[in-house]
């Protein structure tokens, strides 16, 4: 088990650092180029967009595959080679089709790993800290590094990211050697339950806290995912410089580890279904808090805020999926749950925040982001996801 826990632990490190390299400062290299605030909106967004179909199509695949930890690094090492195509492209209408096709493998992946980490009985809360940790160093020596060799230098970080990524998932697989022994088995089993499939995807949707559960998510994804997007506008116009981001996510990202290991200590004293909402709240009032303008040197002070709201919130929402879904349904039900709570809402979210940005600046996002978390406790409350479940 140390050893499964050191190899998951491993596996959200270079993920996530892949990922904090990329995503926060992707903005800013567009805007570098030339990109203006709705076109960076848009063309994230609609990488974004295609995380919706890709969640069901792969994560349908994904239950049905005898060699699962094969098939995520499948999607990864594809990921890596369309991120490095980015790097030669400058016009607006080719990123966005290879950004869509980044997106493709990309996201489904993240939710996959989960879908594994869960189903091989890892605490999930203390290894999902680690993607934390990951992204949190990855934002930071992209920071750096690209003050001396320019922005450019994210395409690398993130290919090299998920390359290891890859590597490290292969080695699960070949560690496991009765995943491969027992292709045959698994498969007959995967038919012998096909007529089955069809049945429980559909009574996932007739789950109702798992359809409200995805409605809040909604409005809480996609502004933790259009925040790194869009917060290096908001500290540089609070006086910071593209190291100084590169340490603010640093404190913010890294800030949430502690609070994602100390999810189920929490759970424990307050219910899994009582702390997510405070989450949720203080997320709105945090954003509200941006909203004002506050100098880059505050931002730096409060980034614990980031922690004990998005910390929270990312392992809670799925440690609540696991406790209302059926577990041979699990992986699937993760998976449309990233694609419509999340990837559909960071959709809207990343092309109303870029329109915002060209008309309001970057405090007008940040009300809109405020608005949006407090719509989603405002459900989660009146859905009554609050009750403890049996």
């Amino acid at each position: 088990m140390e050893k499964s826990n050191f190899s998951y632990l491993s596996a959200y490190m270079f993920a996530y650092a892949a990922l904090g390299a990329f995503m926060p400062l992707v903005g800013q290299y567009l805007n570098s180029i030339g990109f203006t605030g709705t076109q960076i909106g848009s063309a994230v967004s609609a990488g974004t967009a295609v995380a919706i179909a890709a969640g069901a199509f792969w994560g349908s695949l994904y239950n049905k595959s005898a060699s699962k930890k094969r098939f995520v690094l499948k999607l990864a090492m594809g990921a890596a080679s369309v991120c490095i195509l980015l790097y030669f492209v400058h016009t607006y209408v080719l990123f966005m089709a290879l950004f869509c096709a980044m997106y493709f493998f990309q996201a489904p992946t993240l939710a996959l790993v989960d879908a594994m980490a869960v189903e091989d009985g890892q605490m999930f809360g203390a290894a999902r800290k680690w993607g934390a940790v990951g992204f949190a160093l990855g934002v930071f020596f992209a920071g750096k590094l690209s003050e001396s060799a320019g922005l450019p230098v994210i395409f690398f970080i993130y290919a090299g990211g998920f390359a290891i990524f890859a590597g490290i998932v292969f080695a699960m697989s070949a560690a496991k050697g009765a995943e491969g022994t027992g292709s045959v088995e698994a498969s007959g089993k995967a038919n012998e339950g096909g007529a089955l499939a069809g049945a429980s995807k559909a009574a996932l949707f007739k789950n109702r806290k798992y359809v409200v559960l995805v409605i809040c998510a909604f409005f809480m994804y996609g502004t933790i995912t259009a925040n790194n997007t869009y917060f290096g506008f908001l500290f540089l116009q609070g006086g910071g410089t593209i190291a100084g981001l590169g340490l603010a996510f640093l404190l913010m990202s890294g800030s949430e580890a502690p609070f994602m290991a100390w999810a189920d200590k929490l759970a424990k004293v307050f219910t899994l279904e009582k702390t997510l909402p405070a989450a949720m709240l203080l997320s709105a009032a945090r954003f509200a808090w941006y909203s004002t303008h506050p100098p880059h040197t505050l931002l730096l002070c409060f980034f614990f805020l980031q922690g004990m709201s998005t910390g929270i919130v990312i392992v809670e929402f799925v440690r609540y999926i696991a406790k209302i879904v059926d577990s041979g349904n699990l992986g699937f039900a993760i998976s449309i749950y990233y694609a419509l709570g999340s990837s559909l809402s960071a959709i809207f979210c990343q092309l109303a925040g870029g329109i915002i940005l060209d008309h309001f600046g970057a405090g007008g996002i940040y009300v809109f982001f405020a608005c949006m978390n407090l719509t989603g406790a405002i459900v989660y409350i009146a859905g009554k996801l609050y009750k403890n479940q049996e």
